[in-house]
């Protein structure tokens, strides 16, 4: 299973076609729910949880960053729509991130956020990205705005992690 953001770092991000990168992620993130919810291994669930909560907010910081103001103007409404299902995810993610993965609570609120993401996907794969693509866009430009984001926010997680490397390791 290959982190798409990290595939992209290497490979490039594919500017002329954005919402491919999304679809990427998309994919990614529904393997990692599935690890993480088809196993009762609770180093396994310790791992892939925190992985899908970072995944999910640093994808939606793209869309919500670079993706959607420079569609919004194809389709408001469904624009509106997918911003406020972020929120939704969003809320679950701050449950998520104080919880022990030993809380019993905390698979069902796994469940609870894929079932919000899987219909949040479903909303863009069907009806925004199609939307989009009919559009004429420049998509190239969109393309670089949102691997310009992403390759920032990737440097400043990188640069967290180094601090606090240091913090466990003061010979770093």
């Amino acid at each position: 299973m290959t982190d798409p953001v990290g595939e992209r770092s290497s490979s490039g991000f594919p500017t002329a076609q954005p919402m491919q990168a999304l679809e990427k992620d998309h994919d990614f993130v529904k393997q990692l729910f599935e690890r993480y919810l088809s196993t009762q291994d609770r180093l396994v669930k310790r791992e892939a949880g925190p992985h899908i909560l970072m995944l999910l907010e640093m994808h939606a910081a793209v869309e919500e960053a670079t993706f959607y103001p420079a569609v919004q103007h194809v389709n408001t409404a469904l624009v509106d729509e997918c911003k406020e299902q972020h929120e939704e995810a969003d809320q679950l993610i701050r449950q998520l991130k104080g919880m022990d993965p030993s809380d019993p609570q905390c698979d069902r609120l796994f469940r609870q956020l894929r079932d919000a993401v899987l219909h949040h996907i479903d909303v863009e794969e069907h009806q925004l990205f199609p939307a989009v693509r009919k559009a004429n866009l420049d998509l190239e430009t969109i393309g670089l705005q949102m691997q310009a984001y992403e390759s920032s926010m990737v440097a400043a997680q990188a640069q967290a992690s180094g601090r606090d490397a240091k913090t466990f390791n003061p010979d770093i």
